[in-house]
């Protein structure tokens, strides 16, 4: 690990920009329809609960360890090694695919003549020069871009407003089917967006360990409010046939802007608040899976790893389906089930239990002396 220090609301900022990245680009829930920001406050509610009971009491009894550090220091040097690697291909893995949706997105919305492949090399670049800077300044980075987003999300909010184009009568009714078909649209997305488990690789930084699982809850349960926030105001613009048929709803949304017929179309708004988030998130998991491989070599400085790390994510992104249903199945169907289920939530579950019975049993050698000395003196 580099010597480093972040501080609570650049850890903030850090989480923040991470779900609300996650969660704009998606349209999560659009099965449920007008109900779609519900779907968002279920999930977020869901994640905090697993912050709560399974990442906090794990941070918690290893707040200066990183995923690596503590899974070999509670399964063993080969059992934590294998673990080890799967999880920093898993972030490796992520971030491809992760660069593959921002280069795509950028074709779509800005550089529609640029080949794929010199988006995605520039991406590479950037993410690796931020890597290589070290975590300080990407964490004041982060800072900077979280105030820009809540600057642009106000003003947006402002114009939409201003515009006239928002009819609250878009969102009822509210559960006209009950909770079942909300729930159903929900569960792969509980899985999809609980990868708080990638924050274990950057909490050791932080400069105060005991506000770590009091800082990811908050900045979870904002991110979820900012989201579901947009979401209806989306679907009170739009309606919900509006909301389905577009690809990006927000973006739509933005562009149904007119106050005076001077302030129009305001889709560099939306613009930058999806690449800022992308942005982020894609730097998280580069930037785990560079500083997992140098633990795994034991190795003081990341930096030497970040050269292979940026060859194997361009490799990933450049292969990853084309297809944009092949890609939605991959995503949305796949992943969820067969890759994330375990590694996010199965996975940390069993390194929970196996924490407390070390625990337990430390503690009772530790007292065990003690207590034939004390019936030795009786």
């Amino acid at each position: 690990m580099e010597k480093a220090k972040i501080d609570g609301l650049q850890m903030f900022s850090f989480i923040f920009l991470f779900q609300f990245g996650s969660l704009i680009v998606t349209g999560l829930g659009l099965e449920v329809k007008q109900n779609n920001w519900i779907a968002v406050l279920v999930v977020s509610g869901i994640n905090i609960l697993l912050i709560l009971l399974i990442y906090g009491p794990i941070y918690n009894r290893f707040p200066n360890l990183t995923l690596t550090g503590i899974f070999l220091e509670n399964t063993g040097k080969i059992v934590g090694t294998v673990l080890s690697i799967i999880y920093n291909f898993y972030f490796i893995l992520i971030a491809g695919f992760i660069l593959r949706d921002t280069g795509d997105n950028m074709i779509k919305y800005l550089l529609p003549e640029t080949p794929i492949e010199v988006v995605l090399l520039i991406g590479v670049l950037l993410i690796s020069y931020s890597c290589f800077l070290g975590i300080e300044v990407f964490a004041r980075v982060a800072q900077l871009l979280f105030f820009i987003m809540i600057t642009l999300g106000i003003m947006g909010n402002f114009l939409v407003f201003a515009s006239g184009i928002v009819d609250p009568i878009h969102l009822l009714p509210i559960l006209e089917d009950g909770l079942f078909p909300l729930i159903k649209a929900v569960f792969p997305s509980i899985i999809s967006y609980s990868e708080m488990v990638v924050f274990f690789m950057i909490l050791p930084y932080l400069n105060k360990p005991q506000n770590g699982v009091r800082i990811g809850t908050l900045s979870v349960l904002f991110s979820g409010l900012a989201v579901s926030w947009t979401f209806a105001l989306t679907i009170a613009v739009l309606g919900v046939y509006g909301t389905e048929l577009a690809d990006l709803p927000l973006l739509d949304t933005a562009q149904k802007i007119n106050v005076g017929d001077f302030f129009q179309r305001m889709d560099p708004i939306v613009i930058l608040t999806l690449f800022i988030g992308l942005f982020i998130k894609l730097n998280i998991f580069f930037y785990a899976g560079v500083v997992g491989m140098a633990e795994l070599f034991k190795k003081q400085k990341h930096q030497p790893f970040i050269l292979p790390a940026a060859i194997m994510i361009f490799v990933i992104a450049i292969v990853s389906a084309e297809n944009e249903i092949e890609k939605k199945e991959l995503l949305k169907e796949k992943l969820p089930l067969f890759i994330e289920l375990p590694i996010l939530i199965i996975i940390p579950c069993i390194l929970l239990v196996i924490i407390a019975i070390r625990g337990k049993w430390q503690k009772r050698k530790h007292l065990q002396p003690y207590s034939k000395g004390s019936m030795k003196d009786e």
